[in-house]
Formats: structure tokens, C-alpha cells, sequence
């Protein structure tokens, strides 16, 4: 019987090729969406569980109070990591770490790559596979584990014992090759691993760090015991920093607290003290639009299966007659309904694998279809099984109920109440589809008005490059910077701590006169050359710029607006400000504030001052008449001179500002795509309604056209029923839809503001596309011959 079933299913599709077309691509459509974002939130959800101790692994981080500010960071002082493994028996291990981007060279081939300074105990705690090699040579001072791949790009037929220059300034031995770490994990961007004891011999002002408790410039990862939960073992080391810090630490009350490791990814945002979740929004709603958008291609499905249910009428009435039971006709329909899905899911897997690069590419992922996956194909499986009852449960209990004696007659006709299930669907399919075109254009929108906000500097022609060497480091800074003028195409060049995009050092523990001593605010800090602010264009709204000819400016301060405002109430010119260290500098010049980190947050109270000392970076501004390629290889060329070991290596300012909005970007595109698609999908739907209206109304429409109604008047007919569903659709959706919106907005400090046009755009453009959808049938419908349509009756 059941072959008999699937005979019949198949041969409805064959003599039904259009139907068939429409039914199976836009159901395949569906579960492709569904299939691309499954994929997507199972790589999510499976962040950092590569590791074997995933469940035990924590990460310390602590919360530090400035005011009626809580700022929760996970950089902890390098003593933290002894103390809490040797007195706390919650603990059974735990490891220091510090991640720096360094240049590796090995003969002729120089690289930057990101290193992981590490503890011997980092490898055993975070399941490191090594492919040559033993971890044991993480106590060796002066070797390197490398990567997998930097392995290969090394291209050294073995690379164990080879030498390896690190940053221009010591050859390391290569002591082993480890598997490079899952792409969906913490430490996906190391390509290598290099003892700590290393990094403390690199320089006096390393070495200090190693007993230093206010130093934060490391990361600890601790593994519990069996027995320990979190929540135990948190309100024990809540108090470790703040027992071992000075005055000035205790002031800011640090409190620390334990972070598993199944939240570092998808929970990291923390407010005011409080985890505030974090990417795990996305895996929510991409959650649902997958959920949505299958649902809506199943709704198609209802819908162009019940608009053909009279030419399967009789075939129903037969059947009875024959002796079938309803359960029998339902397992019929339903094995035809299996049939379309495995068609549309056999589609779906070829429109995946071909998307996939692409998705990958807008996903900045490394997903792959896990067909050894046993767990994958249970899913595959279950996901056919459950979309085709979705798709087929309401057509089979339809069909199903017909009245045989009714259907052979002729005198069945569906009641006038069948059409309310399809247009309640309808409905939902394109209140849908409105709420992710309102959503698509918000998230363009929030990011359009960021990009309006005004940074406080000028972006265009400026590079800059880190100081990764010694050779860089020591050159006078002045020598190369006429040399690079010399070369005609630089227009300026400076030296800072950070570039202007980049992060900045902070203190809690300025003072000036007429400061409550119990006011603690936290100041963002950036040390940099006299030529720094013009360099970068700062738009000065008091006071003046620093110069040379000035030799008091080697003291000086320019600070932002916000600062300025928290040091005097009026002009903060000539203001003292003494540092920690108990220096004393002088404002001379207000800038406007600048956007130099997230331009959606609240930004910082900033301060600059002259400083030549330290590593850091050039910021080279280029001259805007010269074609940029040539100016690149004058800078080149200039900086080979003074650090022949270092790879060239640069950013445009404008590349890295642009970076900022990437995550925006990526949501914005990903639901633009999706949205675009269940439009199309809905529209299938408007199609299906709109077939099975004019036929309910073939005798109707020839009357009608016998009597003199034109074209016009029967696409008006027609049309007139689906423009009140596309306005209910939009009644339903438009409050949602900015309900919801302005919730997604609130989790930015600075936000845009929802515009009556994106909701009056769409609902036109919703209607105008339904309209465009509802025209094929409706002319089509117009333009029949009455004679043909009456004869049919």
C-alpha cells in the first residue's frame, strides 16, 4: 500500500510540473534557510566544547568600581595565578596567560602572527594535541611551539630543531607542532606558544610584572575540582585582588568572580557589574528566522496543496467509494507530502553545499556539513520526517474530509468559511516577512547613524604601523621622520602608545585641585610625539596644539571634552593634573571627544601627553594627491632601512575604524538575505491563494465577462481580497516589529532613532509586490474565453 502511495505521489508530480516546481523549490528554499542557520548556531553553541575539561574550565575576572561606574574586565595581575592555585583547595590547577601579536622569521620568510605566552600547565589543562614534539619544552626558556599551520607556511620539511627568529631579536627552537585549534574556539587565532618564563627576560619592564599585583595585563584560567561548582568556589576568591593591592587598588574595590567556560563566548558583555548576555541575542534570532522561514514555506505548501483540492476531489470521492478509510486517505496525502520533502530536502543539501562557501565567507565562519556525523543525520532525518508532517498534516486532514457522494455528484463546492485557514496563514506569512524587512532596515539604519557620528578626527590617507622591534623602536624617531617627509609623499608622522582607534592605558588615581577625594573617575591615558593631534586632525575647541617650541609642552595635557568637564567647571586651561606617580601636568588644549573605540557606546574622558619612550605605533599620514601604491612603497622603503627584519606591515586608519561595525554589518546582511528570501517565499504563498480563488470563481469570472466586465474590473475583483490581507498583515506586524526593534536598540548607548518611513516604505512596497504576485492570476483569469470557463462548469 505503501508503494502504492508513493506511485501515485509521483505520478502528481509529474503531471503537475509547474505545481510541482513551485512546491518543491520553495519548500527547498525553506529548509536551505533553516539547514544554513542550523549549521550556523550548532557552530555557535559549540564554541570552546573542543576542549576535554570544557565543563571544569573557568576564566577569573574581576569588577572594579570608579564611581557609579562598575567596569568588569578579565585582565588580572600575573601573581593571581599561584596565589589562587596554592591556597584555595577548589582549585585544581591554574594558568597565566598573555596573547601579543609578534613577527616570526624563519631564513628568508618573515611573518606577523599571533602568539600565546603560556605556563607549562596551560597544555594538559587545555587538551593541546601535539602532532611532534613534547609540551615539557614549555619550561625550556628559549623554545616555541608552533601551529599546524605555521608549520606550513614555514615550509621546512621537519621543523623540529629549527631556529626561529622572534621579532628581530632572538632565535627560538622549534621544540613542537600542535594541531591548530577548532576555528569556534578561544584560542582559534594562535599559531603559537611560547613559555612564559620567556616573556619575563624580554625586558626591565616585563620583568617587573612577574611580582606586580596592580600590573592587569594577563588572563587566568583555572580548572575546578570534581567536586566544586562555581558557585562554590566564586565567594572564595572574591576578595584575593583586593587583599593584595594598595590603597589606591582597594579604592576601586575589586571583586572577583569565576566565568565558565560555556558563557565566554556567547555571554561576554557585562554592564554596570551585571552580565548582560551578548551574542547569544544573535543565536536567538537567527534561531527564529530559520524557525519562521520554514514555517513559511510550509504554509505554501497548505496553501497550493488546498487550491488544488477539487481537480482531487473526485479522485477522494472515489476512493470512498472504493471502500478507503479517512486514516488511509490521510497516510496517502501525508506519503505524498514525504515525497516533496525528500524532493525540496535533496535540493536543500545541493543549495547548501553550494552557499556555503559564500555564507562562510559573510559569516566570517569555517562551517562544513558534518556528514560523519551520526548525531547530524539522526537530525537530517528527524527534520524531513517533521517538516513533512508540518507541510501535510492540515492538506490530508483537508482533502480527506471531503463528502464523496457530494464530490461525484458536481454539487461539491468549498464553503464559504474554507478560505479563512488560508488567509489567517497568508497573513502570518507576510506579517513575517514585514517584521524582517522593518528589522533588516533598523539594523542598517542604527548602523548608517553610527557611521553619521561625528570622531572627532580626520581618517582619510593616515596608516599606522605597530613598533614590533627593537631596531624600530630605538631609531630616532626624528631622523625617520624627516626622511619619510623627504620622500614627498608623507604629509605627516607621528608616535603614540596606541593608534588613535586602538586602546588606550586608564587611571583612576588623578587628582587636581578642588577634587573630592572620594571621587575615583577612570581616565583613559595615550602617551604620544608632538605631532600626534595634527597628524590625525584633532579638532581643537580650546587651547592650543603642542609644540616644540615650547619646551614645558614635554609636561603638558591635551584632554577631550569629557574630561575637561570632570577637571573644572569652566575652561580647564592651565588646569594641574597630577599623575599617580606624583608628576604634574598642565592643560593646554581641549579637543572635541573622539569616537576611538565602538562608535555605538558612550565614549571615555581622554587625555594625551608627550611621551617618546616605549614601543607603540607610527601613524603616517599620506599626502592626498599622491596615488597610494607609490606612496606605500616609499614608506616601505624608508622603514627597511631602520628594521630590514620586520615584514611591512600597516593598517589604513579608515579599514580599522570600518571594523567597528562588522558585527552590525554581518547581522544586517545575513537578515537582509533571509528577508529577501521569505518575501519570495510568502509571494509563493500570495500565488498559491490567489490560483485557488480563481478557480473557486472560474464560473463567476465568465458571467461576469458575458455581461461586458473587463479585464480590469476582474483583476480588481481579485486583488481587492488581498490587499486587505496585506494591510492586516502589517497591522499585526508594525507594532511588533517596533516593540521588539526598539528593545534590540536599547542595548546601545548611542542609538537611532525608528522612523515612521521605514514602516510606511514597507507596507507600499508590500503591497505593491503582492499586487505583482496577484496580477499573473488574475489577468490570466480576465483573459480566459467565458465560453471555456461555463463549459467547464
Amino acid at each position: 500500500m505503501i508503494k502504492n502511495y508513493f506511485k501515485i505521489g509521483w505520478r502528481n508530480l509529474l503531471g503537475n510540473k509547474g505545481y510541482s516546481f513551485i512546491n518543491i523549490s520553495g519548500l527547498a528554499m525553506g529548509m536551505a534557510v533553516a539547514m544554513l542557520i542550523g549549521l550556523w548556531v550548532f557552530d555557535e553553541l559549540g564554541f570552546n566544547r573542543s576542549f576535554e575539561k570544557y565543563d571544569r574550565i573557568g576564566k577569573m575576572y574581576h569588577h572594579l568600581t570608579f564611581g557609579e561606574n562598575i567596569l568588569t574586565i578579565d585582565d588580572m595581575p600575573y601573581p593571581v595565578g599561584n596565589e589562587v592555585k596554592n591556597n584555595y583547595a577548589d582549585f585544581e590547577e591554574a594558568t597565566m596567560t598573555k596573547e601579543e601579536d609578534h613577527i616570526i622569521g624563519y631564513e628568508e620568510k618573515k611573518f606577523f602572527k599571533t602568539g600565546l605566552f603560556v605556563e607549562p600547565q596551560f597544555a594538559a589543562l587545555f587538551s593541546l594535541h601535539l602532532l611532534q614534539g613534547s609540551a615539557e619544552s614549555l619550561k625550556d626558556l628559549h623554545s616555541i611551539l608552533i601551529s599546524k599551520s605555521l608549520a606550513h607556511d614555514i615550509g621546512a620539511d621537519n621543523t623540529i630543531g629549527k631556529m626561529i627568529k622572534f621579532d628581530n631579536l632572538d632565535n627560538l627552537m622549534v621544540a613542537g607542532v600542535f594541531e591548530d585549534f577548532p576555528s569556534n574556539s578561544q584560542f582559534a587565532e594562535i599559531t603559537m606558544l611560547l613559555p612564559m618564563t620567556y616573556y619575563f627576560t624580554i625586558s626591565e619592564s616585563t620583568r617587573k610584572k612577574m611580582n606586580n599585583w596592580e600590573d592587569y595585563d594577563f588572563q587566568c584560567y583555572v580548572l575546578l575540582n570534581d567536586k566544586t561548582s562555581f558557585g562554590q568556589a566564586e565567594p572564595k576568591i572574591r576578595n584575593v585582588l583586593y587583599q593584595k593591592v594598595s590603597g589606591d587598588g582597594k579604592a576601586i574595590k575589586p571583586e572577583g568572580i569565576l566565568f565558565p567556560m560555556e558563557k565566554w563566548h556567547l555571554y561576554s558583555e557585562f554592564k554596570d557589574g551585571k552580565n548582560i548576555g551578548g551574542k547569544i541575542q544573535f543565536v536567538w534570532m537567527f534561531g527564529m528566522i530559520a524557525l519562521f522561514v520554514l514555517l513559511l514555506a510550509c504554509i505554501n505548501f497548505m496553501n497550493l496543496s488546498t487550491a488544488r483540492s477539487e481537480k482531487r476531489s473526485k479522485e477522494v470521492g472515489i476512493r470512498k467509494v472504493m471502500g478507503s478509510g479517512r486514516n488511509q486517505l490521510v497516510n496517502q496525502f501525508l506519503s505524498e507530502s514525504l515525497l516533496v520533502v525528500l524532493l525540496a530536502f535533496l535540493t536543500a543539501v545541493l543549495i547548501v553545499i553550494v552557499c556555503l562557501p559564500w555564507f562562510n565567507e559573510l559569516a566570517t565562519k569555517k562551517i562544513t556539513i558534518p556528514w560523519g556525523n551520526a548525531y547530524f543525520l539522526l537530525l537530517s532525518i528527524l527534520f524531513v520526517i517533521i517538516t513533512s508532517v508540518l507541510a501535510g498534516s492540515y492538506p490530508a486532514l483537508y482533502l480527506s474530509s471531503f463528502n464523496p457522494v457530494r464530490v461525484l455528484k458536481g454539487t461539491f463546492t468549498a464553503g464559504r468559511y474554507s478560505m479563512i485557514p488560508r488567509k489567517v496563514m497568508v497573513v502570518f506569512q507576510f506579517a513575517i516577512s514585514t517584521a524582517m524587512i522593518i528589522g533588516t532596515i533598523v539594523v542598517f539604519q542604527q548602523i548608517q547613524h553610527a557611521k553619521e557620528r561625528p570622531v572627532g578626527f580626520d581618517r582619510k590617507g593616515i596608516i599606522h604601523i605597530g613598533v614590533r622591534t627593537q631596531d624600530l623602536a630605538k631609531a630616532d624617531y626624528n631622523s625617520l621622520r624627516n626622511e619619510l617627509l623627504a620622500t614627498g609623499v608623507v604629509e605627516n608622522m607621528a608616535k603614540s602608545d596606541f593608534p588613535i582607534t586602538g586602546g588606550a592605558s586608564a587611571d583612576a588615581s588623578l587628582t587636581w585641585q578642588g577634587k573630592d577625594p572620594a571621587f575615583r573617575p577612570l581616565v583613559a591615558m595615550n602617551s604620544c610625539s608632538h605631532d600626534f593631534p595634527k597628524t590625525n586632525g584633532f579638532q581643537f575647541v580650546e587651547g592650543r596644539d603642542f609644540s616644540r617650541e615650547f619646551s614645558t609642552d614635554s609636561s603638558a595635557l591635551i584632554v577631550n571634552e569629557m574630561a575637561a568637564s570632570l577637571f573644572s567647571d569652566k575652561s580647564a586651561i592651565g588646569k594641574k593634573i597630577i599623575f599617580g606617580s606624583g608628576k604634574e601636568r598642565e592643560i593646554i588644549g581641549v579637543i572635541k571627544d573622539q569616537v576611538r573605540w565602538t562608535p555605538f557606546s558612550k565614549q571615555s574622558p581622554h587625555i594625551y601627553f608627550i611621551s617618546y619612550k616605549g614601543m607603540g605605533y607610527l601613524t603616517i599620514r599620506m599626502k592626498a594627491n599622491v596615488e597610494v601604491h607609490h606612496a606605500l612603497t616609499k614608506i616601505e622603503g624608508v622603514l627597511k632601512k631602520v628594521d630590514s627584519g620586520a615584514p611591512f606591515d600597516y593598517k589604513f586608519l579608515d579599514d580599522d575604524y570600518a571594523r567597528q561595525f562588522k558585527d552590525e554589518e554581518r547581522i544586517g546582511k545575513l537578515a537582509g538575505v533571509f528577508a529577501t528570501l521569505a518575501v519570495f517565499i510568502s509571494c509563493l504563498g500570495i500565488f498559491g491563494l490567489a490560483s485557488f480563488a480563481a478557480s473557486q470563481r472560474t464560473k463567476e469570472i465568465g458571467i461576469r465577462k458575458v455581461l461586458g466586465a473587463s479585464i480590469f474590473t476582474v483583476w480588481k475583483m481579485l486583488s481587492r481580497d488581498f490587499v486587505w490581507l496585506v494591510i492586516a498583515s502589517f497591522l499585526v506586524a508594525a507594532p511588533l516589529t517596533y516593540y521588539f526593534s526598539n528593545q534590540w536598540l536599547q542595548q546601545y548607548d548611542y542609538r537611532t532613532t525608528i522612523s515612521w518611513w521605514v514602516f510606511a516604505v514597507t507596507g507600499i512596497g508590500a503591497l505593491v509586490i503582492t499586487l505583482l504576485t496577484v496580477s499573473y492570476q488574475s489577468i490570466a483569469a480576465g483573459m480566459a474565453n467565458p465560453v471555456d470557463s461555463l463549459r467547464s462548469e
